[in-house]
């Protein structure tokens, strides 16, 4: 009798050991969306509004135009030319809690917010090369009391690995590169979750030599990265069940800038190096006289730009991830973005400053767009083995501020 209850207490309670070895290995079909509405780069792009596309020049444009790496400066006397810059964004000089990071007409609850970027740029005659990071990171609350050891981070990450070749009398130039959309899920008692995948980007800029205007053109595809999943790791993250995989739309950014004032017709001109290569090239016929004149290339400069965003499949919000209401799909529709900027030479060689706007389109269904405007400055320090400046930035919005500050190079 007694072995009788022995085999049938172990055949009773085996389902039961089963079910809590038993682990769902399944995750969410839906990919969460990474929206590039806010997430605009350097305090100069900012400042310009993100209309960057159309001016691609120095290493900060170089994540919105490929083409920059070619675009040598027009003080250029060597052969080549290194750019660096790194930017801290959302400064601590604004509320955090009350923002609506994804303009869905709510505020967020994430009580720390950060944007770095960095890059690198290097140029050789008429060649050039460069890698760039930004990562842009939130942190949501995990259970209402919010503990900062508790909490869920999120890191949108975009990397970029880039060449560029510029053409003629440099009044061409394409760019062609792989870049990265990865996001990190992390939460200290358990570890990371990484999501992730490559696309080819292929960028071009048209600058006419002796013309006040630029010309640009962006074309980044959509970029799908699924879990990447790691020995032991479970689709599950403090409780929540992970998303199949995380979804960048595709872009496209025309865009354009023209220099206003006395010496516009400077805008496009070859810098001393590149005269030098024609010369030695014996196209002396090919280097007209005038490109050796002196002052700035026009005190204004403007530069107008549209952004046309892909619709993706089966997609949610970021923030849907903590939330714990039904996630709602968006991008079901294709977005347009225009973009505007004014950069003025207030005091040549030392001081510019720039104002800015863009119409930030709501990746939501049924809700309204929201105007930003941005606007900065950029001061000359000191000169030490190179011009070194610092920039600020700053963007407003319907409950949404971003206040940055850059170190890079003056050009």
């Amino acid at each position: 009798m007694r072995a009788a209850l022995f085999v049938a207490g172990v055949l009773l309670a085996a389902p039961v050991a089963r079910a809590q070895e038993e682990v769902p290995e399944a995750t969410r079909p839906e990919r969460l969306y990474l929206n590039s509405g806010v997430l605009m780069g350097s305090s100069r792009v900012v400042g310009l509004g993100g209309a960057y596309v159309g001016i691609a020049e120095g290493v900060a444009g170089f994540t919105h135009n490929q083409a920059a790496l070619a675009h040598r400066s027009p003080l250029l006397d060597r052969d080549w030319d290194v750019g660096v810059t790194l930017s801290w964004m959302n400064l601590p000089l604004a509320k955090v809690n009350g923002k609506d990071l994804d303009n869905d007409g709510q505020a967020d609850d994430a009580p720390e917010t950060l944007q770095l970027q960095g890059a690198l740029m290097l140029q050789y005659r008429n060649f050039g090369l460069g890698f760039s990071l930004r990562n842009y990171q939130v942190a949501y609350c995990n259970t209402v009391i919010c503990d900062a050891s508790d909490r869920i981070r999120v890191s949108l990450v975009q990397s970029s690995l880039a060449g560029a070749v510029a053409l003629g009398r440099d009044d061409f130039i394409i760019g062609l590169g792989i870049y990265s959309a990865q996001a990190v899920f992390s939460h200290k008692p358990e570890g990371d979750w990484q999501y992730g995948d490559t696309g080819l980007a292929l960028d071009m800029l048209y600058r006419p030599h002796g013309r006040s205007y630029r010309v640009g053109v962006s074309v980044r595809p959509e970029v799908v990265g699924a879990w990447q999943r790691k020995s032991g790791q479970v689709p599950f993250l403090a409780g929540r069940q992970l998303y199949a995989a995380v979804v960048s739309p595709a872009v496209m950014s025309l865009g354009a800038s023209w220099r206003l004032g006395k010496g516009s017709e400077r805008y496009n001109q070859l810098s001393p190096a590149a005269r030098r290569q024609m010369l030695e090239g014996d196209h002396f016929s090919e280097v007209p006289a005038e490109e050796g004149a002196a002052g700035p290339a026009g005190q204004w400069l403007i530069s107008a730009q549209a952004d046309f965003i892909s619709r993706v499949e089966n997609a949610v919000p970021v923030r849907s991830f903590t939330a714990l209401t039904t996630p709602v799909n968006v991008g079901v529709t294709g977005m347009l973005q225009p973009r505007v900027g004014v950069e003025h030479e207030t005091w040549p060689g030392r001081l510019r400053t720039r104002l800015g706007a863009f119409i930030e389109p709501s990746p939501f269904t049924n809700h309204l767009p929201r105007a930003h405007v941005t606007g900065g400055f950029e001061l000359f320090l000191f000169r030490y083995m190179d011009d070194w400046a610092l920039t600020a930035s700053f963007d407003v919005s319907r409950r949404y501020s971003d206040f940055g500050i850059s170190v890079g190079l003056w050009r």
